[in-house]
């Protein structure tokens, strides 16, 4: 009997599970419960034994009652229609775009119209442009737009001009308030090209050769950094700075050059300073609540800082009894001091690190599998350059290795070379890493 009772009860949870189904989907339960319904009489007939009469009445009567419903729901009762509901989202058409640079407000004619006027005209140009026999349709055009009014004589040869090719670039730009600004500037469609852009609004633009890493090309302007009590002869080495923008451009397709003189901290125009070079030896800092804050802002928002501690040699172009290469000094424990302050990074100013052999700044340019120069720092305790990272960017790269000495001091040691060319490997790792304030080589397709 008990099992009986079983089959019983199981058969009749099956039952309720089939109305669920029904509940939710009237056709897959139609044809489940259709099935079992075999089963179902089955299981009541061997579960009713000598009371079978009443149970098929009365499954008889649940059977026609079940049916009744369908039938009158299908035929009589009045259909739901389910409207699809569809959403639409309007979008905005994007705005018309001003350009970057307002070429109305320069009448004269732009450099690169300029090369291209040159390289069309015949070599021995009359002082009479209307002299001219033969121009290109490009040249025609050109002439027209820059001479109003000047006739061409002759018949136009009808050659189609040399397909021009220009620079895709995006230049980066901050504002005092605001992280950088990316500005998309197709040169083709502005028909510009980099010496263009190299007007003031930017201080670096850079374009790299992903086959080619020395096929690097655009401008670079270096920003030095001053401070109040920093002694010209000894804090600062001013000829440093300006020896190495002339090896770089004469080493490179960077046209490099100082912007302007120098600066200080508390000036808001180093917050668009792709690249910050500061020096010192024995001097005391005395730096501003503003200037921290200024510098925390700027390497925050991918600026970069290459701090040296620099030591100039006597005149017998020696180094001795200057203490170069070794840590501890003034100026080391001052400069460690003040970008660990909570203005300018806080704890993640205390977390330096010796940059290895490996990293990308001993490759960028020329390759250093040696590490950086050592000559500036002999007899010295230190010999590896130390870093500050914040989310894997590179914002400070600190040198007790007197690194400057080799720029600016013309009678250095044979390595002089060497030490330009890290020089100008610090200035490419910095304008070219992701996240810095001059790359836009990641943007630029």
């Amino acid at each position: 009997m008990d099992e009986h009772k079983k089959i019983l009860y199981g058969v009749f949870g099956l039952a309720i599970l089939i109305h669920l189904g029904f509940i939710l989907s009237k056709w897959i339960a139609i044809a489940f419960g259709l099935s079992g319904v075999l089963l179902l009489i089955f299981a009541l007939y061997k579960a009713t034994s000598g009371h079978r009469i009443g149970m098929s009445s009365s499954f008889l009567v649940a059977l026609t009652a079940h049916a009744g419903v369908f039938i009158y729901a299908y035929f009589f009762a009045t259909a739901i229609d389910e409207e699809e509901q569809r959403f639409i989202r309007f979008q905005a058409p994007p705005p018309i775009l001003q350009k970057n640079f307002d070429l109305a407000k320069r009448p004269e004619i732009s450099e690169v119209q300029m090369e291209m006027l040159a390289s069309l005209a015949p070599p021995d140009l009359p002082q009479d442009i209307s002299a001219i026999a033969d121009v290109s349709a490009v040249g025609s055009d050109l002439l027209g737009a820059v001479l109003p009014g000047t006739q061409t004589l002759g018949a136009f040869s009808g050659a189609k001009a040399e397909e021009l090719s220009f620079d895709q670039v995006e230049m980066i730009e901050l504002t005092e308030t605001a992280t950088p600004v990316q500005e998309a500037l197709s040169l083709k469609q502005e028909l510009l090209s980099i010496e263009d852009l190299d007007i003031g609004r930017y201080q670096a633009v850079i374009i790299q050769d992903p086959e080619d890493k020395k096929n690097i090309k655009g401008f670079f302007n270096m920003t030095i950094v001053d401070y109040d009590v920093a002694d010209k002869n000894r804090d600062r080495f001013p000829t440093a700075a300006e020896e190495l923008m002339r090896y770089m451009r004469d080493h490179t397709k960077i046209k490099a050059r100082i912007a302007g003189t120098t600066l200080e901290l508390s000036d808001p125009k180093i917050l668009t300073a792709p690249f910050l070079y500061l020096t010192g030896w024995d001097a005391i800092f005395q730096i501003s609540d503003t200037e921290k804050q200024n510098l925390g802002n700027y390497l925050k928002a991918g600026g970069f800082l290459y701090a040296d501690d620099i030591r100039q040699s006597d005149g017998d172009n020696k180094l001795n009894n200057t203490d170069p290469g070794v840590e501890g000094t003034p100026f080391d424990r001052q400069f460690k001091a003040l970008v660990k302050d909570p203005l300018v990074l806080g704890s993640d100013g205390a977390k330096w690190q010796k940059i290895p052999k490996s990293h990308p700044l001993y490759e960028s340019f020329w390759n250093f599998p040696d590490g950086p120069p050592m000559g500036g720092a002999p007899g010295g305790n230190v010999f590896d350059l130390e870093m500050l990272e914040l989310r894997g960017r590179v914002v400070v790269v600190f040198s007790d290795l007197n690194i400057s000495w080799y720029w600016g001091d013309t009678q250095a040691d044979s390595e002089r070379e060497r030490g330009l060319q890290f020089g100008v490997n610090l200035i490419v790792f910095a304008l070219t890493q992701p996240g810095g304030i001059a790359n836009v080589s990641q943007f630029a397709r």
